[in-house]
């Protein structure tokens, strides 16, 4: 059982989209390099990395041989950012009617 007390959660999230650009300057490529290894356009890919778009499983998959890096991790990190901006929002909602 997690101990909620000494579970660390932190102020904010990243769109998963700044790891892949982390990685990809890791690894030499070009957002029009990674977009031809992965087989999705340039605009998906830019769509990703500028936190426009989600990272989905096929793109995680597609990721995952490009980076070696597993797909849970890609939907993890995306998991993680889609709650952190849900919370964000209801939570601000939620206390301007309760106010």
């Amino acid at each position: 059982m997690t101990n909620k007390k000494n579970r660390y959660v932190p102020p904010i999230y990243f769109h998963p989209g700044e790891t892949l650009a982390e990685k990809l300057e890791e690894m030499g490529l070009s957002p029009e390099d990674f977009a031809d290894y992965t087989g999705k356009s340039l605009e998906t890919i830019n769509a990703v990395i500028n936190g426009k778009a989600s990272i989905t499983p096929d793109l995680a998959t597609q990721f995952e041989i490009v980076t070696k890096i597993p797909a849970r991790f890609w939907m993890s990190c995306q998991r993680s950012y889609d709650e952190f901006i849900s919370k964000k929002k209801y939570k601000k909602e939620i206390e301007e009617v309760i106010a």
